[in-house]
């Protein structure tokens, strides 16, 4: 069986979301856009890594740095972080974004509480449960394995 994602990539907006999940914590961790590579997003996204790292720096420049100081989102950031969020449309999109969100923000073994902010705003904004997400995730695993065994 297909995934949705093997029909045909996921939306622009899906790729701003995710770079927004990446910048929520100030910064562009190496371990978060590894993290990505492992559950074969920027395929998934249709976006070549370098493209996406610039949308991360564009979401830093605009709220990323600003969210790392404070403990909610102050109203021009969340008017922001909502346009970016309203523009993915699909819910099926919107769990999968979910899911490899919830890559990145696990990625470093510790979730800040700027990624915990944004996150838990996309997952309440969208109305997805976080058992939706773990769902998702174990839905997803099988694919993944699929490729490291092909790599093997």
């Amino acid at each position: 069986m297909t995934t949705r994602s093997e029909h045909r990539p996921f939306s622009a907006a899906a790729a701003r979301v995710l770079a927004l999940m990446v910048a929520a914590n100030g910064r562009a961790d190496p371990r978060e856009l590894q993290a990505l590579e492992d559950v074969d997003a920027f395929a998934r996204l249709d976006v070549p890594r370098e493209h996406f790292v610039a949308l991360v720096n564009e979401c830093l420049q605009v709220v990323g740095y600003g969210l790392a100081e404070c403990s909610w989102l102050r109203a021009s950031d969340q008017a922001y972080v909502d346009r970016l969020l309203d523009a993915v449309v699909d819910p099926q999109e919107r769990l999968m974004v979910c899911r490899m969100a919830a890559a990145v923000v696990t990625a470093d073994g510790h979730v800040s509480g700027d990624e915990r902010l944004v996150y838990d705003h996309a997952l309440a904004r969208w109305r997805i449960s976080g058992s939706m997400v773990t769902e998702a995730i174990l839905h997803d695993a099988p694919r993944r394995r699929e490729g490291v065994q092909r790599l093997v």
